[in-house]
């Protein structure tokens, strides 16, 4: 049976919502402070498992995050058994969230930085072939993962964000499935335009697929001369954080769950457009599997739901 494993940054997220993002020279006050857990790796992990799959986390955490990953096993439904507790902080990130949804991240890498080759193995001691493996670019030792992955015959799926040198460096050929927006999609090509970036991908990784996001434009699937596409849905932003994340954790549950591209990139602008009417990252912002389908049979009625209730983030 299938295992899909994500290996990837676990924050402590600090939201302050703000009248607009902060500019240089200016001190802005903050109307409202809420902490949760984060990064790209537990957002991910956290909707894959909203979205009905059975998901294992690995990640490491600091010594100051010993009450969040507490609650986290009692609360996620994600096996956290592999995420280890190190020295030092936990990651974190500084959001601002402004008027209109729209956001500013600071990230602190943290205990993130510190995943080595040592770790890497023994977490992937217990997957093999066709096992599904998620990665970001927000830890260290990407370049192993990759080749251990790809030696083990996991189908990789990645988001190059941040797309740094050192990830560019990387082999990405191993990558089997890539979600992405213009900002990577441009780092990685150097084309501007969305349908050269593209083409541009597909030529340099032709074993690849690709999910290209937009934003309010909607967001393209592609596998070599295979493309479809998906419009945005327009509903009013309350807070875009993770929203991309909830996008990439819904189109994986339904593509690997046997639907078609089309149909995935479907649930997945209907999860990730309800992701932005709630403040916060996925931990309170992903909905869950029953709620998107009621939207999907009910397009003109956009279903209410509530945020689980906050996790205790530090001692």
């Amino acid at each position: 049976m299938m295992k899909i494993l994500v290996l990837g940054s676990i924050n402590i997220d600090y939201n302050y919502s703000v009248g607009h993002i902060t500019t240089p020279k200016e001190t802005q006050a903050s109307s409202y402070l809420e902490v949760c857990p984060g990064g790209k790796g537990l957002n991910q992990a956290v909707t894959l498992a909203r979205a009905g799959l059975e998901v294992h986390l690995a990640g490491l955490v600091g010594s100051d995050a010993t009450k969040m990953l507490e609650q986290m096993r009692e609360r996620l439904c994600v096996d956290v058994s592999a995420v280890q507790t190190v020295e030092g902080r936990t990651g974190h990130a500084i959001i601002q969230v402004d008027d209109i949804g729209q956001n500013a991240i600071m990230i602190y890498g943290g205990a993130n930085q510190k995943v080595n080759e040592a770790y890497v193995d023994s977490v992937l001691e217990s997957f093999g072939k066709d096992d599904v493996l998620v990665l970001q670019n927000e830890i260290s030792c990407l370049p192993y993962i990759l080749e251990r992955a790809a030696e083990k015959e996991m189908f990789i799926v990645l988001n190059p964000s941040p797309c740094t040198p050192e990830l560019k460096a990387c082999d990405l050929s191993k990558v089997s499935l890539f979600f992405l927006n213009e900002v990577e999609g441009r780092e990685l090509t150097t084309y501007i335009q969305p349908g050269d970036i593209l083409r541009g991908l597909s030529d340099a990784y032709p074993n690849s697929e690709f999910v290209f996001t937009l934003g309010a434009q909607g967001a393209f699937y592609k596998k070599g001369d295979m493309q479809t596409y998906h419009k945005a849905i327009d509903v009013p932003t309350t807070d875009a954080t993770a929203a991309g994340d909830v996008f990439e954790g819904y189109f994986l549950a339904a593509y690997l769950s046997g639907k078609t591209p089309a149909a995935a990139l479907k649930y997945a602008s209907y999860a990730s457009a309800l992701s932005v009417t709630k403040y916060g990252a996925a931990y309170f912002s992903a909905p869950r599997i029953e709620v998107v389908e009621q939207y999907l049979a009910d397009p003109k009625h956009r279903p209410e739901f509530q945020p689980e209730p906050p996790i205790i983030e530090y001692e």
